[in-house]
């Protein structure tokens, strides 16, 4: 809920009494003004979990082809490891 300039005046001013103007100012400053556009709205974070789902899906799927070039990769290197160790033993 915003508050209005006036009533956001008033409570400075009685924070000053209550406090002293350098402490109201600190309090103050930490009670930023907003405007409602500015604010999210269940349909924003609804928006927002819906995105979060599909890129969870999008990120499964980039792990799943990480692994299959992963397995690729290490069945590379057997076969590469494999055929230096074959001509390393037929020559000597």
């Amino acid at each position: 809920m915003q508050i209005s300039e006036a009533a956001r005046a008033d409570l400075y001013h009685g924070l000053v009494e209550l406090l002293g103007e350098d402490r109201a100012e600190t309090l103050m400053t930490h009670m930023p003004r907003y405007e409602p556009a500015d604010v999210a709205t269940k349909s924003d974070i609804t928006e927002l979990k819906s995105e979060i789902g599909e890129l969870k899906v999008g990120l499964a799927a980039v792990n799943t082809r990480l692994d299959r070039l992963f397995l690729v990769l290490v069945a590379g290197l057997v076969a590469f490891i494999a055929a230096m160790a074959s001509v390393t033993f037929t020559v000597g």
